[in-house]
């Protein structure tokens, strides 16, 4: 675990509920490619911060007021539209000839965890604030409500356990994918690098499913503008599409899957890594995903380099980057335990008998080598004791079965 990077951790509870920009400092949008500067006219905080934009909450409920300042005339709707049903304002609509401070009350939660949006709206602008709330029997805390780096798109939730640190700057997006509801995996966007820096995503009881087949539903990603497309970079190239989140891992619905065809989940990876030691990595994670014996819950966080030394010199079209490396970083929750692994793969072909665990290395060893901060939404203690496990030790390898 890299505390020099911990140090300087955002984390942040800005929630992708559909499509929408997310407020973020003193920014929002109306459309995530065309921010709006709003801090003069409409501002919506919390009591004491007039950055904090995300409100936890404990699952007992809460009492809470927010500040509001607008120009105009103001309203306040919330979303999606059933979470009015634990969520009370005490006043929706006002004008704007002073700052106003309207109670919030937030009801008991008896099911998971849970979050909606309060957004301000006002002369064509809008403010937005994240109620996220605590789920009957979870044992892990909500991570510190701090804001996003500034400049970077929120669209997800980057506080879900499995997510990495986010690396911040204007050109990258955050987004959360959803497949009916359900959370389908997330990823870190890089639109000067055209790659993603990182995916991530979960096998459960229900989203390790296998339900239905491969869709080969090739498309643009529908949160990322249209201009950074690369759907007609990779034709030619002499390199496959290569799937960050498989197609394989996520097959519980049609809709999952058709996601894991977006471009911003693919990389320009050699076939012959890309369909044989690559492929069968992710084999073995996707067993280990599926065995409801094994685990309560798998995290996985993957992805190839894209950091400057970690690139090939030439580009694809001259557009697309080239990891040098890929990796893949797992924690395997069971009970009350907690164990870690990761992989580093270089970007090569690799003979038939190369064993698995000849590329496996602790989860501190892979944050060293990536500059990556990968499972900081964890508490520190459990974070440090399975970031620090070792692949070498019969211990650990006893929970990672035939690697």
């Amino acid at each position: 675990m890299q505390k020099t990077i911990k140090s300087l951790r955002i984390k942040t509870i800005l929630m992708g509920l559909g499509l929408m920009g997310m407020a973020f400092s003193s920014c929002t949008t109306e459309r995530g490619d065309h921010p709006v500067r709003t801090s003069d006219r409409l501002q919506l905080s919390l009591p004491g911060s007039s950055t904090d934009k995300i409100k936890s909450v404990p699952k007992e409920g809460s009492n809470f007021y927010i500040k509001l300042r607008a120009a105009s005339d103001w309203k306040l709707t919330i979303t999606p539209e059933d979470a009015s049903s634990w969520i009370e304002l005490e006043r929706s609509k006002g004008d704007g000839t002073s700052s106003t401070s309207i109670s919030v009350s937030v009801s008991q939660n008896l099911g998971a965890s849970r979050s909606a949006q309060i957004i301000a709206t006002s002369a064509g602008v809008r403010d937005t604030l994240v109620i996220s709330q605590q789920g009957t029997g979870e044992v892990t805390p909500t991570p510190s409500p701090i804001p996003s780096p500034t400049g970077e798109y929120i669209l997800g939730d980057a506080t879900m356990l499995e997510v990495p640190a986010l690396h911040g700057g204007s050109q990258n997006y955050f987004v959360t994918h959803r497949a009916g509801g359900i959370v389908n995996y997330s990823l870190e966007y890089d639109t000067d690098k055209r790659h993603p820096r990182f995916v991530c995503f979960t096998f459960d009881n229900t989203n390790s499913a296998q339900a239905v087949k491969r869709s080969d539903a090739w498309q643009w990603d529908p949160y990322v503008p249209k201009q950074f497309s690369t759907e007609n970079l990779f034709r030619g190239s002499g390199y496959d599409r290569g799937h960050m989140v498989a197609s394989s891992d996520r097959l519980f619905s049609a809709e999952a899957n058709r996601q894991t065809f977006y471009y911003t989940n693919m990389s320009p990876q050699l076939g012959d890594l890309n369909q044989k030691f690559w492929m069968e990595l992710e084999q073995k994670v996707q067993a280990w995903g599926r065995n409801s014996q094994l685990r309560d819950v798998l995290y996985v966080a993957k992805g190839g380099t894209i950091r400057d030394d970690q690139v090939e010199s030439k580009k694809v079209r001259g557009v697309i980057v080239v990891p040098k490396y890929y990796w893949m970083a797992l924690v395997l929750k069971k009970g009350s335990t907690y164990h870690g692994i990761g992989f580093l793969v270089e970007h090569r072909f690799y003979g038939a008998k190369t064993s698995m665990r000849s590329v496996a290395l602790s989860i501190d060893e892979l944050e060293t080598k990536l500059g990556m901060d990968l499972f900081h939404n964890f508490p520190d203690d459990i974070e440090q004791q399975f970031e620090a496990e070792s692949p070498t030790t019969p211990a650990t390898l006893s929970y990672w079965p035939g690697l």
